[in-house]
């Protein structure tokens, strides 16, 4: 009978690490890049300044310039690395729109002027119709 409980201690004592939390390391990097970027008119053209904080690996960053609802301009800035980067855009009158994608996400959106939106005494008009 004495044997039974030294079994079970030994057999025990084999999981003693299975209740332990075991220890995942160190976290991996975020994939997306931490970037600051800022839309600065200058006469007939936009200046776009983007300035790279963290960078996991050198890419693409797409950009797409909108005027109210059209696409009017795209470039592409290649990232090497943490810095500063710009791209111009032209500028007209009206709403601007800069759109920045890395792989194919969005990362970032600025807006330069005020958007057109409908006037709201004619939606109301046209919903009691």
């Amino acid at each position: 009978m004495r044997v039974w409980p030294l079994l079970l201690l030994a057999l025990l004592s084999g999981c003693r690490y299975t209740f332990l939390p075991l220890d995942p390391g160190r976290p991996l990097p975020p994939d997306r890049p931490f970037v600051v970027a800022r839309l600065l008119p200058s006469g007939g053209e936009a200046r776009a300044e983007v300035r790279v904080e963290r960078l996991s690996r050198p890419g693409y960053l797409h950009l797409k310039w909108f005027r109210e609802e059209g696409l009017v301009a795209e470039k592409a800035l290649f990232l090497e690395g943490p810095g500063t980067y710009t791209a111009s855009f032209p500028l007209a009158e009206g709403y601007h729109r800069l759109v920045g994608l890395w792989e194919g996400a969005p990362l970032f959106q600025l807006d330069l002027g005020t958007p057109v939106l409908p006037d709201p005494d004619q939606v109301e008009d046209q919903g009691h119709r």
